[in-house]
């Protein structure tokens, strides 16, 4: 099964042959596998994890889709990061911050932006599956 894996901004991964990949999505993490039911599928944050030959590998992705034939998976994502050489001290800060401004912002009642308040939960949970990734 052929597995491409994209960024807004670069394809960052392209493999003629993997054994599975695990995605999060909407629904939960989903494994595929050779042979899968077509399916195309929001993500949500989270780890991706790719098996090919004999080698798992993960990556943190944001918000993204993916599409899903019987011999190949597309995902293409807002964000991708591979593990290697994550500070999870700085990580855990931007969570932080972004925690503690959702939290102001939801005291503020009726003054709350919308488009502000959902930029920052975006930016929370992709700091958690980068976290996630680095306490791997």
């Amino acid at each position: 099964m052929q597995f491409t894996l994209v960024s807004i901004i670069q394809k960052a991964l392209d493999l003629p042959v993997i054994e599975w990949v695990t995605i999060p999505t909407l629904d939960g993490e989903i494994t595929i596998l050779p042979n899968h039911e077509p399916l195309i599928t929001a993500l949500v944050p989270g780890v991706l994890v790719v098996h090919a030959l004999g080698k798992e590998t993960s990556y943190a992705i944001g918000w993204g889709v993916a599409e899903i034939t019987t011999e190949s998976v597309t995902v293409t994502a807002d964000m991708v990061e591979e593990g290697e050489n994550l500070d999870i001290d700085a990580i855990r800060a931007k969570k932080e911050e972004a925690h503690k401004l959702l939290e102001e912002y939801k005291t503020k009642g009726d003054s709350i932006e919308m488009e502000t308040y959902i930029e920052l939960e975006q930016q929370f949970l992709k700091e958690s599956a980068r976290e996630q990734l680095a306490t791997r």
